[in-house]
């Protein structure tokens, strides 16, 4: 394997093993620090225990999984820019998709669709078994971040291995939003990340556990656009595998206040619950003061709750 830049040997042999290897080697160096009085931490105890409301002992335990967690994601995403298409595909073997009659009935209508993933745990291997499992062939379009890696661009670049032709569009990219939205509407799948900062356009007021939080806020138009049924997604890693869970899906009937703040509180409730259901998995509790409401942006998270 050519050596990836920034990459430790030992954590790229973690990365070339089967995905159920790769989670117990992970694991179990985690376990040696542990017991060795030096376990990873996230920093984000006094986070957990506030904002989510928690006795000390389980914002604690919350902290230790999410270093574990942010060392888990990283190594994914090295398995997916590493590993060969073959051995991705024994891979997502151990990702289970819950409810799969819900995603069987919206691919078969061969319409358009707005996948709504958040940045949570291994969130691109669940996205891929969803396109290979549902929607093979299908083109796909992408939004993403104007500050993603190089690595990430590369590893999402290789679902087209997967039989599928990939557009990416930057959620700033004002000039390729409508060739998007022409391209989109011929029946692509369309990934959405659902919990992007406010800066990041369309800020929308949707208050999670308690705080005044605004997210980035788009889909409500760009499935009024396209005609996309939009469909929020929970994906979460498990001791072996990784586990996808699609929410209810819903349609943009119409294009006005009543509709988008319909829309915003669908989303809230959705990003809400998913962080709820597994804290530990949330890449982006660092940045959460980037969430908070512009007219209150110096508001002390850990006293807010």
């Amino acid at each position: 394997m050519e050596p990836i830049s920034g990459v430790s040997r030992k954590a790229a042999l973690i990365a070339g093993l089967p995905l159920p290897l790769r989670r117990l080697a992970l694991r179990t160096v985690f376990r040696v620090y542990a017991a060795v009085g030096r376990s990873p931490r996230s920093g984000l105890a006094d986070r957990f225990e506030r904002v989510l409301r928690l006795p000390r002992r389980e914002a604690r335990r919350l902290d230790r999984e999410a270093a574990f967690h942010d060392a888990l994601a990283e190594l994914e995403w090295l398995a997916l820019l590493t590993r060969s298409r073959a051995a991705i595909q024994r891979d997502l073997a151990h990702v289970v998709t819950q409810s799969p009659e819900v995603l069987r009935r919206i691919a078969a209508s061969g319409e358009p669709v707005i996948l709504a993933p958040l940045h949570m745990g291994p969130y691109v291997i669940g996205l891929l078994s969803i396109l290979v499992t549902f929607f093979p062939g299908r083109s796909v379009l992408i939004l993403r971040r104007r500050d993603d890696r190089p690595l990430e661009t590369r590893v999402m670049e290789r679902i087209t291995e997967f039989g599928m032709p990939v557009r990416f569009l930057t959620v700033t990219d004002r000039a390729g939003y409508l060739p998007a939205i022409r391209y989109a509407r011929q029946g692509a799948v369309i990934v959405v990340f659902a919990d992007l900062p406010p800066r990041y356009g369309k800020p929308a007021p949707m208050p999670i556990f308690g705080l005044p939080t605004a997210f980035a806020f788009g889909i409500d138009s760009l499935a009024h656009l396209t005609g996309a049924t939009v469909v929020p997604l929970a994906i979460g890693a498990e001791a072996g595998g990784a586990v996808v869970v699609p929410r209810y899906p819903f349609a943009v009937q119409a294009n006005d206040a009543h509709e988008r703040g319909r829309v915003a509180d669908l989303m809230r409730r959705h990003i809400e619950t998913t962080i709820r259901e597994r804290p530990e998995q949330w890449h982006f509790w660092p940045s959460l003061q980037e969430y908070l409401a512009a007219e209150d942006p110096l508001m002390p998270i850990e006293r807010a709750a």
